[in-house]
């Protein structure tokens, strides 16, 4: 028995494409045929080919004129050109507390040194209450899925920095965390390279 298309078919399509980038079904450089892709999804071409235009537009997804969509592929330049794009997020949502140190505090209380950097960032860019920040730490978040869920594998020490990061919030030590924030970038970008490596087909 066939199901019925939601009621916003756009927005079911667009959710799923989120989804699969998030969960690393799309490997970097696939094409993605909006045909197959639509009937994985149970709805029909246009939605996904709508959703497909809006992420292309948001750099989640490539769109090549007359070969159509494509999961991008990072170059190390890439990579390195948004972790620095998301240093630059991060300052900005630390500038971003107008209720003072107890909103970042709160933020942190929850995470565990083995939830990863990642997460440390994600609670710095909530507590800023700013949207417009919000909204594009998730599409950077998103376009750099692969090489995340990369470094997360990789480790790297990450358990005591997570650790040193929050004890700096908690401690109201906001310059050591910007410093341990720049180390932590200066060490990533350092691994790019290796990073990328395990996330090709």
């Amino acid at each position: 028995m066939q199901t019925a298309e939601p009621r916003d078919p756009y927005g079911a399509a667009l959710g799923a494409v989120r989804q699969f980038a998030e969960a690393g079904r799309f490997i970097p450089g696939e094409p993605i045929v909006v045909t197959e892709l639509a009937a994985e999804v149970g709805l029909s071409a246009t939605p996904v080919r709508e959703a497909l235009a809006c992420l292309a537009g948001e750099g989640l997804i490539e769109r090549r004129r007359g070969r159509g969509y494509f999961y991008p592929a990072l170059t190390t330049a890439d990579v390195i050109d948004l972790f620095e794009l998301q240093l630059a997020y991060l300052h900005g949502a630390l500038t971003l507390h107008p209720r003072g140190l107890a909103s970042l505090r709160k933020a942190v209380a929850g995470i565990d040194a083995l939830d990863g950097v990642q997460a440390v960032f994600d609670a710095i860019i909530a507590q800023s209450g700013n949207t417009a920040l919000t909204l594009a730490h998730n599409r950077l978040s998103h376009r750099l899925g692969a090489v995340l869920r990369a470094e997360r594998r990789a480790k790297d020490g990450a358990g005591e920095t997570v650790a040193a990061m929050v004890q700096a919030v908690n401690e109201g030590r906001i310059t050591e965390l910007l410093q341990l924030l720049e180390d932590h970038h200066d060490r990533r970008c350092a691994r790019a390279p290796s990073l990328l490596v395990q996330v090709e087909p």
